[in-house]
């Protein structure tokens, strides 16, 4: 790109609206309606592995009926889902237990759909993990996997920084390998919804999510005022969660949703 380039004879104000404009993104809750085209109804039990506060599991037994085991290893996140679930009209339909991917507290084939949202980068051992979903699924069943890659735009000291912080593992950050233990797990890849930043798009269009690149710009001028205020490890995971927001919106991240199905086997 030249200087004559950058202020030559195009329409700055025509580019400017033709980037303003919205596409009319996807929101999150899209992902419900990829669990609705599976079938999933009152007869059906779903696994939230690594559930939270169960918001996602009470989410799906109103929709749906279905019976749900939320399941997540972090003490902060079983009391919160515990509680979520004890205030809420379809609680009796959520059971929050805890539990990680690699050792799911459940029998063999006892569920007709794994819900899995936004875990998948923590996982330590993904092989064992999907083995055990595969385990606690019944033959046919289905795994929807909302997941958070990497793309060429990631550069490498800044991977290397971000997951750090965000207690991302990085071998979970390739898609590419991601698919390789979905198919050593026994998986089948049934279909595949790059998102991209979609979601993240719909959510800044609706003021439901903090603005992220402002929240970097402010964490990092007002850095010592806010580690006095609540700490350096509330802060650094504050600066990593924008920073991770950011990285999808501008391409460096890439959200997934994909569908697996157990074989028949």
């Amino acid at each position: 790109m030249t200087v004559d380039e950058m202020y030559g004879d195009w329409d700055w104000e025509a580019a400017v609206e033709l980037a303003d404009r919205s596409l009319e993104p996807r929101r999150a809750t899209s992902i419900f309606d990829t669990v609705a085209s599976l079938g999933i109804g009152p007869d059906d039990a779903v696994l939230d592995i690594g559930g939270r506060d169960a918001r996602h599991g009470l989410l799906m037994a109103e929709r749906f009926g279905c019976r749900v085991m939320s399941v997540d290893p972090a003490a902060a996140n079983l009391a919160d889902g515990r509680k979520a679930v004890a205030e809420h009209e379809f609680g009796h339909r959520v059971d929050v237990r805890y539990g990680t991917i690699e050792q799911i507290p459940a029998g063999d084939g006892e569920f007709d759909l794994i819900f899995s949202r936004d875990m998948v980068s923590h996982v330590v051992d993904l092989d064992a993990g999907l083995a055990e979903c595969r385990r606690v699924l019944r033959p046919g069943g289905h795994m929807v996997v909302h997941a958070v890659f990497a793309t060429d735009l990631m550069e490498p000291r800044e991977a290397q920084r971000l997951y750090r912080e965000i207690a991302a593992v990085p071998e979970r950050m390739s898609a590419a390998a991601f698919v390789n233990s979905v198919a050593a797990a026994g998986f089948v890849v049934e279909s595949l919804d790059v998102i991209g930043s979609e979601w993240y798009e719909a959510s800044q269009e609706a003021g439901v999510a903090p603005n992220y690149a402002l929240q970097v710009s402010r964490l990092r001028r007002a850095r010592a005022d806010v580690i006095a205020a609540v700490g350096e490890t509330a802060y650094r995971i504050m600066y990593a969660n924008a920073l991770w927001g950011l990285s999808i919106l501008i391409g460096k991240l890439e959200t997934r949703l994909y569908v697996l199905r157990r074989d028949g086997s």
